[in-house]
């Protein structure tokens, strides 16, 4: 996992490539996704891996699935997944409503993993 995490992280690759390095599955690899999902919001938790590496991994797996018509129409992307996509999604920009010098990964990813990951028994 850690392999395939790495190759995640270090740049945007397309929905081909990243099948490549997931075996080219015929079904939507929901369980790996997961795995891997849960896994980079614990690295990311506990400073083991950056924000900039999370949010790419993120981004990557939630292009594998939006990128085959058969995974889009037949799969869900899954709901933890959808969170960790999300918690990192929401750090990548300050809204136009928060002062200048907020930290969104602070105000808006942060929390949302926190409360992920309690959830999931990850963290105390």
């Amino acid at each position: 996992m850690t392999e395939i995490l790495e190759k995640l992280s270090k740049e945007s690759l397309s929905g081909t490539e990243i099948g490549e390095i997931f075996g080219n599955p015929s079904d939507f690899p929901n369980e790996l996704v997961e795995n891997l999902s849960v896994k980079t919001a614990v690295d990311f938790w506990n400073g083991e891996i950056d924000f900039e590496d999370g949010d790419m991994i993120m981004n990557n797996l939630q292009t594998f699935w939006v990128t085959n018509e058969h995974f889009v129409k037949n799969f869900g992307f899954g709901e933890v997944s959808w969170i960790c996509y999300e918690a990192f999604d929401a750090g990548e920009y300050i809204r136009p409503t928060d002062h200048p010098n907020t930290d969104p990964i602070e105000k808006y990813t942060k929390p949302i993993l926190e409360n992920l990951l309690r959830e999931l028994n990850k963290i105390e």
